[in-house]
């Protein structure tokens, strides 16, 4: 079976884009101060990109020629004389050749630092299926590659088919392959995990006779002794004992958010989402250090996790402290991260009707939730009233519209504060919930990846939801609802690239989006809505910040099989180059 919804839970990334040489762009001659470059400049300095198709998603003046850029800010946008005359006459000039300049893309949905340590060896890569000795075999090697960590960590296992397998008794098998170090294994999906009984011990796991918050231990039905199986909210804390925020510890976090950062540049993305936020783990502090350091190159709007484990009121005064909204920050914390469900594709995504077939893995009939109703909507409700934009996880239908109404009950409760909460993931939304988003201003972000949208994976769904998988990722429909809806990339579950995202969202066969002016503005202008910028970021107008991308094609005219080779030649932030391979601006 494939799963689209989380691919290899951090091992598998979006495309780097390398871009070519850029002969076609450059400064012009005779009106530039040759004696040094736009890069070099101090602060506040001024210049032009000339000679180029400005797409700006500006409803109001949708192409250009030129645009000036005074102090990262952008001056002016028009024809090359308007331009040029809103500066001073010796303001440097570079001509970008007829290359495409648009808005940067933001994506509100992705796990940059997690995807950044994944390029490290910080976990070892198994199969997906194996037999006991080749799983002990490869584990050992692991533990061997990893002496000197206090844990063993891997990732890349089927948690269905490992407990399929009869012959394999997963925590009798980590105890023998490593009897001297806890050892935790992450599944491929993200949403499980497997450890040895001295992983289970350090975190309390062995001594509960029934399931954590949020998560599920599995046990031997006939024992009940555990498995060494977890799923859900239960790996977190093993998560966090194998990773804990020490010095070491958070100095990887930060390489590896560094490494995401380079690629997001190379990928044209200068806002994003974060929608890790595990904050017991070093996560904010990460990415402030990121800012305090001045190697930050995107906005970020960045989400804490709410743990179902731990108590209601700590955990509120916890993310309260933690909260931060300065609008002069390129980082801010204003979005509490909330799961009301799993995934469909291993039987937890919750539905309003049962699953019609089971993995059997141990969740309910109808899905697994992470939070009851009364406490979703307990914690909804305090996070609204302290400013908190709620960044709910739902991909099944019941999932959604448990979110839904929790919002619309803080908002009987608060008022309507235009926080703009958002649901993501959307599998599946059951048609009397769509007209909901509009009503209650919830945005609807949707990853559009190419496994998602492949109808084999709503033929391999069918075998679990029947008919409903007809409906899968219902974005056109939520779109025709006039809900607003964005695109995001779940980078690093799936592939990270705007613009193979770009083409698969335009081709396909149901729920297309009617074309690619409207694709792109759910990647711009519509996430810089949801994340509170549009005044500042999302379209290329005078007065707003200068995060702008230079193309190597024209990606309203290029054939669609063209669209998801397309190369980025510069990114800028506030003005200033992130990602200029060939030195545009040199």
């Amino acid at each position: 079976m494939r799963f689209a919804e989380h691919r290899l839970w951090g091992l598998v990334f979006g495309g780097i884009l390398v871009a070519p040489t850029l002969s076609a762009c450059n400064i012009i001659p005779g009106q530039t101060q040759a004696a040094s470059s736009v890069q070099e400049t101090e602060a506040g300095q001024t210049y032009i990109l000339s000679d180029a198709e400005v797409y700006t998603l500006n409803s109001k003046q949708p192409w250009a020629e030129a645009v000036a850029i005074e102090d990262g800010i952008i001056k002016a946008v028009g024809s090359e004389a308007e331009v040029r005359g809103a500066v001073a006459p010796k303001t440097p000039v570079i001509d970008l050749g007829g290359k495409m300049l648009m808005p940067g893309f933001q994506d509100a949905h992705l796990h940059a630092i997690e995807a950044g340590m994944s390029e490290g060896d910080l976990f070892c890569v198994l199969p997906e299926t194996a037999s006991a000795k080749r799983y002990q075999k490869a584990i050992r090697a692991c533990a061997k590659a990893q002496k000197d960590e206090p844990w063993v960590r891997a990732a890349g296992v089927s948690m269905a088919d490992l407990l399929e397998d009869e012959a394999i008794w997963p925590v009798e098998l980590l105890d023998k392959a490593v009897p001297d170090r806890p050892v935790l294994i992450l599944d491929n999906l993200g949403h499980g995990a497997w450890a040895n009984s001295l992983a289970l011990n350090a975190v309390g796991y062995s001594d509960l006779d029934s399931d954590p918050p949020g998560g599920i231990l599995d046990r031997d039905p006939d024992t009940g002794e555990l498995s060494g199986v977890v799923f859900e909210n239960a790996q977190q804390k093993l998560r966090t004992a194998s990773l804990p925020p020490t010095p070491k510890n958070l100095d990887r976090a930060y390489e590896g958010l560094l490494a995401a950062l380079e690629i997001l540049a190379e990928n044209g993305i200068t806002s994003v989402s974060d929608a890790g936020g595990y904050w017991p783990r070093g996560q904010q502090e990460i990415w402030q250090r990121a800012e305090q350091e001045e190697t930050l190159t995107v906005r970020a709007s960045n989400a804490l996790y709410v743990f179902p484990d731990r108590p209601l009121k700590q955990q509120l005064r916890d993310l309260e402290q933690r909260f931060s909204d300065d609008s002069e920050q390129l980082v801010r914390f204003n979005q509490a991260k909330i799961y009301t469900d799993g995934i469909l594709s291993q039987g937890s995504g919750t539905l309003y009707e049962p699953y019609e077939a089971s993995l059997e893995l141990g969740f309910p009939e109808d899905g697994f939730l992470y939070f009851e109703p009364e406490l979703l909507n307990r914690y909804v409700q305090a996070l609204d009233a302290m400013g908190f934009q709620i960044h709910f996880h739902a991909t099944g239908d019941r999932g959604a519209g448990l979110a839904l109404d929790a919002i619309e009950a803080a908002q009987q409760r608060n008022g309507n504060s235009d926080l703009r909460h958002r649901i993501t993931h959307l599998y599946l939304v059951a048609p009397k919930d769509r007209p909901r988003f509009k009503e209650l201003d919830v945005i609807a972000d949707f990853q559009y990846s190419a496994d998602a949208i492949d109808p084999d994976y709503a033929d391999d769904m069918g075998e679990f939801i029947g008919a409903r998988a007809d409906q899968l990722l219902p974005g056109r429909s939520m779109l025709d609802s006039g809900a607003t809806v964005v695109l995001s990339s779940d980078w690093d579950a799936d592939e990270l690239s705007p613009f193979e995202k770009l083409q698969a969202v335009i081709s396909r066969g149901v729920e297309t989006i009617p074309d690619r002016e409207t694709a792109l503005q759910m990647m711009t202008l519509d996430v810089a809505y949801l994340l509170h910028q549009e005044a500042t970021t999302g379209s290329i107008e005078p007065g707003k910040f200068a995060d702008l991308i230079v193309v190597d094609r024209n990606l309203l005219e290029v054939p669609t099989q063209e669209l998801g080779k397309t190369q980025v030649l510069l990114t800028l932030l506030e003005g200033e180059p992130v990602y200029d391979p060939t030195g545009i601006l040199d």
